[in-house]
């Protein structure tokens, strides 16, 4: 029978026998959330100030700090 430090030499180090047994334990990583509505793109949002899509406001950008002006 091998020795732990012999099993984990074979396994390809410390870190690969740890992240072996614990996929073992905890099963492999939860990659995305399939199940839900993919966010709104960054024209639909809704503006933090006065909540009226992003798409209805004018920007400014022509002096040193862009400005934006909301419909209302």
């Amino acid at each position: 029978m091998s020795t732990f430090r012999e099993r984990v030499r074979e396994a390809g180090g410390w870190y690969a026998w740890f992240n072996s047994r614990l996929i073992r334990v905890a099963g492999p990583a939860a990659v995305g959330p399939y199940e839900s509505e993919p966010e709104p793109s960054r024209t639909d949002r809704a503006c933090p100030l006065c909540g009226a899509p992003m798409s209805e406001h004018t920007f400014d950008r022509s002096g040193p700090k862009p400005l934006m002006t909301c419909p209302r």
